[in-house]
């Protein structure tokens, strides 16, 4: 079975359907790219796995759990996180406040721990700890807001966008920490505009269209095809001027 199954997903804002019958399944322990143009709707299937958009049909199930109709606390709780692209950290907290907000609920010890795990994963936030996080650099927030999702311990993790604004050499970096996470269990669902850099990285992707998906393959297969990225993407060849 796979860890999320979306089956004829109808899903937008208010009465407005932005997304039109989308089908598709993620396997566990796969990272996977969710791309497309601006207003093709990969944003709204992530919020939509997270609860946040209007479903007018179709259905969402994370390990034959239905999800549909689910408060997005009770989503959380059966092993999802969502980073959006922003507001994601509280930004008059400091690094190590966020941190400790996310690990509220654990026993002194157990919260030394997991601060530990973090501060391995992400060697800046101990050196920024004290610092506000509304002060942090683009890539440095971002690190701390897949941090905070991270220590929630989800399965699956949902994020939108995580490069924007970055350099190329951070959306590396950030790209390179969640293929670790990946490679330590952790199912990610990435929605991204960047399809030359994430492409290295992810093992499969969906290219959306006018809320549709327009085609899928593996990471390998689409950077091999040179017509395919042309006529999906819209961009030059993916594996050239990689950074």
């Amino acid at each position: 079975m796979s860890l999320l199954t979306i089956n004829q997903l109808s899903a937008g804002y208010g009465k407005l359907e932005v997304l039109h019958e989308v089908s598709l399944a993620v396997e566990k322990g796969q990272f996977v790219a969710i791309l497309g143009p601006n207003g093709s709707g990969k944003s709204t299937l992530i919020k939509s796995v997270f609860g946040l958009t209007n479903v007018f049909s179709g259905s969402i199930d994370m390990d034959g759990i239905a999800l549909v109709g689910l408060p997005t606390e009770a989503i959380a709780r059966h092993g999802l996180a969502y980073i959006p692209q922003r507001e994601n950290v509280f930004t008059a907290m400091t690094v190590r406040e966020n941190l400790l907000l996310a690990v509220r609920k654990l026993g002194r010890a157990a919260t030394e721990q997991a601060l530990r795990e973090v501060f391995e994963l992400f060697p800046i936030l101990e050196q920024r700890q004290k610092q506000r996080a509304g002060r942090l650099s683009g890539g440095e927030r971002q690190m701390l807001a897949i941090a905070l999702g991270w220590l929630s311990r989800p399965r699956l993790m949902l994020l939108d966008e995580p490069s924007a604004g970055l350099s190329p050499l951070l959306v590396k970096e950030i790209f390179r920490l969640l293929r670790q996470l990946g490679e330590n269990g952790l199912t990610l669902v990435v929605v991204e505009q960047n399809a030359r850099s994430i492409l290295r990285w992810c093992d499969y992707a969906f290219v959306l269209r006018e809320g549709k998906i327009a085609f899928q393959g593996s990471a390998a297969n689409i950077l091999a095809d040179e017509e395919t990225v042309k006529g999906y993407l819209g961009v030059g060849r993916v594996g050239q001027n990689q950074s």
